[in-house]
């Protein structure tokens, strides 16, 4: 692609002309254009304007999230075809008296369409769209569309671009009088056909066409016994295409009208272009707004394929990315299903110019393009591909010098072209201008190319302009340690491994790991000896101090990583629990509610039923059959309630049994009620599993019971009954020693949700002396329930500071 950008370009000054090259952006605007639907919009592409206004950037920006938002919603009503060029049709009406043709007409009748349905779009759901959408809407103000346009040419056309037989009266009358003709000829022919194949004149194939006329098929021998015209011969000559004299008249009749249809037709699209070209400066307007939405949609296209979305756009100069991914390796990664390792970094005020450094192949070069190549986007109005809270402010400037730049036309030799480069930033940069250079001082000797590397950096950091750089020089890195406003990053590497991570880590220099890398590729130890020998001490130090913070850091950074999940993970079991007890409380009140609700209708039904039978009694003035009837009722009432009593009892309870305590026992708690099995006797303790739990407790806490197998029965109409069962299974100790801190905690949760439950109000929790971890974060957890009174240790003789005593209020 042609870059069109360095010519009239004041407003963003590019350095040098191959800039888009340089940064692969031109690679990423060949993208941008196969996605245009017309010239309009790869023309536009191809100009693309880059801006250095931040309202202008803005709007541009959002117009491409509204359209991205618009193909991502699956809103398909928005027209994606007949983007249509239309310059040489308007250009041709610009010529008084010059009558369009057919074909002309109606690619401007599909624009037309293609125009009409983006007004409609915005129109529907009451205007919804206009605000849904509303930098998209504003391209159409200004504009109407005139639909007396579209109509003149629907008067004449249909749908598929043909000339409507009712165009005009006399086309009319000349297309039924072809029509007639037509069957009068083929009438005649047929006639005439069957007459000389009966005759034996004829070859096999009968007839055919020549010259746009309906022929005879006639053998050479034959041919001077029919009258008519010779209009051509087979390859062979035995076979002659002969038009009858019979179907002349009618043909020449047919020839006649063709002609004088042309011409009526010609006079309408004559007349029908005169009444069109009026309306020349809004098709000129419709052109501009096709080429602008499909520019648009090209952008937003893209931005779906890179998952891109709008930054912040700051009017400070800052480039705050974070997980910002360079956009070429993020759609090549893509394609082969590889991971693109994200780019986050802050260049700002404070710290404007960063120098990154580490091993060849790190991708040092990848980082620094990343961030150029993001700006560049940005400026272009195009969504970038990095996490929505980045921000990104506008530069004035943007130099570059990375690439092998030798010249033996200009006898320029690499390290004298990118002395010209510095020459160039050192007397045009200022604080608006990104900075962008690639193994700064590389190119010479290295004792002086580090020199002026660093002289250079001093005088760019001085005009205070951002920027990034990548260098392998120590004194550059020592450099951006203790200047102002330049600040260090590195590569990340793994020294286990010997391998790079591709991770950009601010705050620090990174080592060349050249040793590393040469035993990795089995580089003669003797030879790697030799070159540690030969390098400085100082130098060597140096690097491997680097090199021992990047491993060291690492370690930490893991560290950390995991202690952050395990904070999540706590926090998220803090949350449930929370959750948790306030939809128990919700619970146990309504119950409570409920039964009380359940009571105060049988206070009431009793009290009918008593008001009923003292009624009785005064009516009859308390003879002996009425105090005999009022007995037997109350009697039958207090054995209807003792049976359900006793009936539920048998479902919930369980009781007492005077058996010897052995292996498969049933058992309970000496305070508690739910049963559980005993599994195994060990001297004075058993194993018991109560439900899913099991758990060593003192043979003198134990009571042997005989469980009452509960019955199956119909869901009652309340929750009464249920509640009932919860209060008759609840136990009201717990035994979580031995238990992981977690596992712990999640059992405890579930029990004292079930105290609460059942409006318990004391429960013992054993957990244990040990090294009070598990008492403490019982503790912790009981602080946070507003039901809890007070939590204390038992009494010695009962397990002291082994067991907490906890009282709801």
């Amino acid at each position: 692609m042609t870059n069109q950008h360095t010519r009239k370009r004041k407003a963003l000054q590019l350095y040098p002309k191959d800039i888009f090259t340089k940064l692969e952006f031109d690679e990423l605007l060949n993208i941008l254009q196969s996605k245009c639907l017309s010239p309009l919009g790869k023309e536009k592409v191809a100009a693309i304007p880059m801006s250095t206004d931040v309202k202008t950037i803005r709007r541009e920006l959002l117009r491409v999230r509204e359209f991205k938002a618009m193909l991502t919603g699956e809103l398909s009503d928005f027209p994606e075809s007949n983007y249509l060029d239309l310059r040489e049709e308007l250009k041709l009406m610009e010529v008084q008296g010059y009558a369009l043709d057919a074909e002309q007409i109606f690619r401007i009748y599909k624009v037309l369409k293609t125009v009409h349905k983006m007004f409609l779009f915005f129109h529907k759901e009451d205007g919804a769209r206009m605000e849904q959408f509303p930098q998209l809407f504003e391209l159409l103000k200004g504009l109407s569309f005139e639909s007396v346009l579209i109509n003149e040419i629907k008067t004449i056309m249909d749908d598929d671009g043909k000339i409507r037989p009712d165009a005009s009266p006399e086309l009319m009358r000349i297309r039924k009088f072809m029509q007639q003709r037509y069957r009068d000829l083929d009438a005649r022919f047929r006639s005439t056909l069957n007459e000389y194949r009966k005759l034996g004149y004829l070859s096999d194939e009968g007839e055919s066409v020549r010259h746009g006329r309906r022929v005879l098929a006639v053998k050479s021998e034959h041919k001077r016994k029919i009258k008519g015209i010779i209009h051509d011969e087979s390859s062979t000559g035995r076979t002659a295409f002969l038009e009858p004299e019979d179907v002349l008249a009618i043909n020449n009749d047919i020839f006649e009208s063709q002609q004088q249809e042309k011409r009526e037709i010609y006079r309408i699209l004559k007349e029908l272009s005169a009444r069109i070209r009026p309306f020349l400066p809004k098709l000129r307007n419709y052109q501009l707004l096709l080429g602008r939405f499909d520019y648009i949609r090209a952008k937003a296209l893209l931005a779906i394929d890179l998952n891109a979305v709008m930054p912040e756009v700051s009017s400070e100069r800052k480039i705050v990315l974070q997980e910002a991914r360079h956009p070429l390796l993020w759609l090549l990664n893509k394609k082969a299903k590889k991971t693109t390792v994200p780019l986050s970094v802050d260049i700002n005020i404070v710290n404007r110019i960063l120098v990154i450094s580490g091993p060849n192949a790190g991708g040092k070069s990848v980082a620094m393009k990343t961030i150029g190549l993001l700006q560049l986007m940005l400026q272009a109005g195009m969504l970038v591909p990095c996490q929505q809270s980045s921000q990104v402010g506008i530069f004035q400037k943007v130099f570059v010098d990375m690439g092998d730049e030798q010249s033996l036309e200009n006898d320029l030799s690499t390290y004298s072209s990118r002395l010209k480069n510095m020459k160039h930033f050192t007397e045009n940069a200022n604080a608006g201008t990104l900075i962008l250079i690639d193994e700064f001082g590389s190119g010479t000797d290295p004792a002086f190319g580090g020199a002026m590397a660093e002289a250079v950096l001093d005088n760019l950091n001085r005009r205070f302009c951002y920027g990034v750089i990548t260098t392998h020089y120590s004194n550059l890195k020592i450099y951006a340690t203790n200047a102002k406003g330049i600040f260090n990053g590195a590569m990340s590497f793994d020294h286990s491994n010997l391998s790079p991570q591709y991770r950009l880590e601010v705050g620090k220099p990174g080592s060349s790991y050249a040793f590393e890398l040469a035993t990795k590729s089995q580089l003669d130890s003797k030879v790697i000896e030799d070159a540690k020998l030969k390098v400085g001490d100082d130098y060597r130090e140096f690097d491997e101090l680097l090199s021992t913070l990047q491993t060291e850091k690492q370690q930490i950074l893991q560290r950390e990583a995991e202690i952050a999940s395990k904070e999540r993970k706590l926090d998220k079991l803090l949350e449930e629990y929370n959750a948790k007890t306030k939809k128990f409380e919700r619970k146990r009140k309504t119950m409570l509610l409920e039964a009380e609700q359940q009571a105060l209708q049988a206070v009431t039904q009793v009290n009918k039923r008593f008001e009923t039978l003292v009624r009785e009694w005064n009516e009859q003035k308390g003879s002996k059959q009425q105090i005999k009837r009022v007995k037997e009722a109350v009697q039958q009432d207090k054995k209807r309630l003792q049976d359900s009593i006793e009936k539920h009892k048998e479902e919930l309870f369980y009781r007492e049994s005077s058996k010897e305590l052995q292996v498969g026992s049933y058992v309970t708690l000496r305070n508690g009620r739910e049963p559980g099995k005993v599994l195994e006797l060990r001297k004075n303790k058993a194993i018991v599993e109560f439900g899913q739990m099991k758990t060593n407790v003192p043979t003198k806490e134990l009571t042997v019971v005989e469980v009452v197998k509960k019955q199956q029965r119909a869901k009652p109409a309340s929750s009464t009954y249920s509640h009932i069962a919860q209060i008759g299974s609840f136990t009201n100790s717990i035994d979580v020693r031995g238990k992981r801190r977690e596992e712990a905690m999640k059992e405890l949760e579930g029990f004292i949700d079930k105290a609460l439950i059942v409006n318990a109000n004391q429960v013992k929790v054993i957990h244990g002396i040990g090294d009070g971890i598990l008492g403490r974060a019982l503790r912790d957890i009981l602080k946070g329930i507003p039901q809890v009174h007070s939590v204390r240790f038992e009494e010695p003789e009962y397990g002291g500071n082994g067991i907490s005593i906890v009282d709801f209020k």
